[in-house]
């Protein structure tokens, strides 16, 4: 196979162009109906750096997912010799190169926006490069499962402030409260997802591989997603109270928002009772499943909501 279609392998494999593109779209849009209740601004004008934007956020996802890969490549060649970098699909070097590839079109393009916007980016850039090192501690940090998970996923509150600086042409010191609260909110609902897809029923372990659910028991794993949540739901309620207070009383409808994401959000805290209470085969995968459901469902109840109410 020539080096584009063994590319393309490492994608449909790895990241699937399809379900991250509706992932991504939807945690953006979420982001960004949040931002225009924080201050509406002119989408039109903006119509160009939303798509430029919304490129540069695709991107930093995908070399997140290439610094993943390559970071766990000696373990993955002892416990997932399947995935397409243990077995040969591409090499070190060409799997070097795709990064750095990305990366400079991530540079390129964040430059075209802006200084504040570039500024932001850099930041981000940063956050994920010792992301990339392990934070310089991967040694002690690594057996250390929910503290090694809960650090990766700040990058998703990086995000969250790369979003408000495209769609505002802001530095990351204009961005307001109110804002800051979602940003934050985005790190507890990647947990969520983080510690649910890692979560199994007894025969679904593997040996050698590490869960959640040994590691804390199933109901363990659940009590520590629901607490990520309750977090998640927090932020935004304090987002909306400070939109709502800021706007005294004039502002956005924010309550049916509220509404639509507490209930995906219970519908995952009822799946993992089930779960925890009898982790089968069954529950577990319908639990898995909730919990992929949520992370896209949460972020689109946000979006359809600022497109009704805002």
């Amino acid at each position: 196979m020539n080096l584009i279609t063994r590319w393309s392998v490492f994608i449909r494999e790895r990241f699937e162009p399809l379900s991250h593109t509706v992932m991504i779209f939807a945690f953006a849009s979420a982001n960004a109906a949040m931002a225009y209740a924080a201050g509406p601004f002119d989408i039109r004008s903006r119509a160009g750096y939303l798509v430029a934007g919304f490129m540069l956020v695709w991107l930093v996802f995908f070399h997140m997912r290439l610094f993943d890969d390559i970071k766990d490549y000696e373990t993955d060649k002892l416990v997932n010799k399947e995935r397409p970098l243990p077995r040969g699909v591409l090499s070190v070097n060409e799997f070097g190169a795709g990064i750095l590839v990305c990366v400079l079109s991530e540079i390129v393009l964040s430059a075209s926006l802006g200084f504040k916007i570039f500024s932001t980016y850099a930041l981000v850039l940063g956050f994920t490069l010792i992301m990339r090192q392990e934070f310089f501690i991967g040694d002690w940090m690594r057996p250390k499962m929910e503290l090694y998970a809960a650090t990766h996923t700040f990058s998703a509150s990086m995000l969250g402030l790369l979003i408000y600086s495209i769609l505002k042409d802001a530095s990351i010191v204009e961005i307001p409260a109110a804002y800051l609260y979602i940003a934050l909110g985005n790190w507890f609902v990647f947990n969520v997802f983080e510690f649910g897809r890692k979560t199994f029923s007894l025969k679904e372990e593997r040996e050698g591989v590490d869960s959640y659910s040994l590691r804390l028991s199933p109901f363990g794993a659940f009590a520590l997603l629901a607490v990520n949540i309750f977090f998640a739901f927090f932020m935004l309620h304090l987002s909306a109270a400070n939109i709502t207070a800021a706007a005294a009383g004039k502002g956005p409808q924010l309550m049916p928002m509220l509404i639509s994401t507490a209930i995906v959000s219970f519908m995952v805290i009822c799946a993992g009772m089930v779960y925890s209470r009898k982790p089968s085969d069954f529950n577990a995968k319908f639990y898995r499943g909730a919990v992929s459901f949520y992370l896209v469902a949460y972020h689109l109840a946000i979006t359809i909501n600022g497109v009704i109410y805002l």
